[in-house]
């Protein structure tokens, strides 16, 4: 048997894997790879504001945002640019679709990769070092208020065409194909992004300068990985 790949194209699919790489484009899993990247020896991905305020303490930094805005209290937004050094030792994070994606994945997949295209090559090394020959990827898209996000379906594509190449002889479900149809659609990734309504949702905000880190393809080597889980709270790691 060959491995089969997929996508959950929408908050509400559920894709349970073997292998799942969690994507909330713009922009909290491109955020959660940059604070990894910098330094930050854990993110801890919470779904509620009350859940992040519980784990303040000593070393704790709290990031996040609802509707794209800074949430009152923390200590940063969901900015990437937010991140380059670390302020802490551990980062609590809460955001309006991908930390909710993250733990939904948490509790339905066996391995959980957490990333965007900032990281792109380094989540599909470590998924198919991962997989079992006949085992199944997922990439699970965070969405945008419950719907449909082009940006994250794209970085859908083009990971699963990735993946695709190396394994050869996968099987694609039709919700992988038009993930890779909608990544082949676009002549690169900003243009993808800046078509999406993730971006137009920062039109004002003082955050459009997002969408092109965001954008930045290849960029990190880390491919952070969730290793505790618990109901409500999952601890993700470089």
């Amino acid at each position: 048997m060959s491995a089969t790949l997929h996508a959950a194209l929408g908050p509400v699919d559920a894709a349970p894997a073997d292998v799942a790489i969690v994507v909330d484009c713009i922009r909290a899993t491109t955020t959660l790879s940059h604070a990894l990247a910098a330094g930050y020896g854990e993110v801890v991905c919470v779904g509620e504001v009350d859940d992040a305020h519980a784990e303040r303490r000593d070393g704790v930094v709290l990031g996040g945002e609802r509707h794209g805005v800074r949430i009152e209290g923390f200590d940063l937004g969901n900015s990437p640019a937010e991140y380059a050094e670390p302020r802490g030792d551990v980062l609590v994070l809460t955001t309006t679709n991908g930390t909710r994606a993250i733990l939904q994945s948490a509790a339905e997949s066996g391995t959980v990769l957490v990333g965007a295209l900032v990281n792109a090559q380094a989540l599909v090394d470590r998924a198919l070092a991962a997989l079992p020959a006949d085992g199944t990827l997922v990439v699970r898209c965070a969405g945008v208020r419950g719907a449909i996000a082009l940006d994250d379906v794209y970085v859908a594509g083009l990971l699963l065409a990735r993946a695709s190449e190396r394994l050869g002889d996968a099987f694609a479900t039709d919700a992988a194909r038009v993930a890779t149809a909608v990544a082949r659609a676009y002549p690169d990734p900003l243009a993808a992004l800046a078509d999406s309504q993730s971006a137009r949702d920062l039109d004002g905000t003082g955050l459009e300068p997002d969408v092109a880190r965001c954008a930045a393809l290849d960029t990190l080597v880390v491919a952070p990985i969730v290793t505790a889980s618990a109901p409500g709270r999952v601890v993700v790691t470089a």
